[in-house]
């Protein structure tokens, strides 16, 4: 299996994030969609052949936060990453979304999870799409005015270990959305410590990944609990799965 280092620990800051939701994330890695379409007799999203598929370097990368639209016509939004999830929606071409986690590797395709930024149907909360390859992708970078402002404060993505960041924690109304995925389909295991400055590791994520991609949250709740986490974090990421994680930050 092609490993997703190109990706790169893609370092993504956002200077508008605050908005006012519920005081802790919401589980939308497992996306609480309202599905607007089916699989049957729609029109197919377009996916490159096995024999002419781009390496991963190829994906085109987006930060969190970032505005983007559909590239292609009939694009499928899905519950989860990878080309045999449900599909919740299909886009038209130049539907205003904005980029919330990812890339995550799954079945040979970079995908991102997105929020419907658009009026216009079809209607959805969040999804995951495939941002196909450069030089012609089914995502591409997008400016238009955001219905409401979003609350992306950093992300990264890789297929490894790593240490990342800073990412600067002011308050306890911070939370981490993540997922992440098998790259040879027999699992993975995915362990996330945020270390505050020269400080001790504070351990945050431990998860164990099956056959499928996995999605979680940690909560604001956990910011609140662990005061030493303030000021400029560091993510120590230790991991054999492609993986990505986004911090928010919230309103209090």
């Amino acid at each position: 299996m092609r490993r997703i280092a190109p990706f790169v620990a893609v370092a993504m800051l956002l200077a508008a994030c605050s908005q006012t939701p519920s005081p802790s994330l919401s589980p939308t890695p497992q996306p609480t969609v309202q599905p607007t379409a089916t699989t049957g007799g729609e029109t197919p999203t377009p996916q490159p052949t096995s024999s002419s598929t781009p390496g991963p370097d190829a994906v085109p990368v987006f930060s969190a936060g970032q505005q983007a639209a559909s590239n292609a016509p009939g694009l499928r939004v899905r519950s989860r990453p990878g080309t045999q999830q449900q599909v919740l929606a299909l886009l038209p071409e130049d539907a205003h979304l904005v980029i919330s986690l990812g890339p995550v590797l799954v079945d040979g395709l970079g995908w991102y999870l997105v929020e419907d930024a658009d009026d216009a149907d079809p209607q959805f909360d969040v999804g995951w799409v495939a941002a196909g390859f450069e030089p012609d992708p089914f995502l591409a970078p997008a400016s238009f005015e955001a219905p409401f402002p979003y609350p992306y404060v950093a992300g990264f993505a890789h297929d490894a270990d790593g240490e990342f960041g800073p990412v600067r924690v002011a308050d306890g109304n911070y939370g981490i959305r993540w997922v992440a995925a098998a790259m040879d389909g027999d699992g993975c295991s995915f362990s996330v410590d945020l270390r505050p400055g020269a400080g001790t590791p504070v351990p945050t994520i431990r998860a164990t990944i099956g056959g499928l991609p996995a999605p979680g949250d940690v909560y604001t709740q956990f910011f609140t609990d662990h005061p030493e986490l303030r000021g400029d974090l560091f993510v120590i990421v230790t991991s054999d799965c492609s993986w990505a994680l986004t911090f928010l930050r919230f309103q209090g």
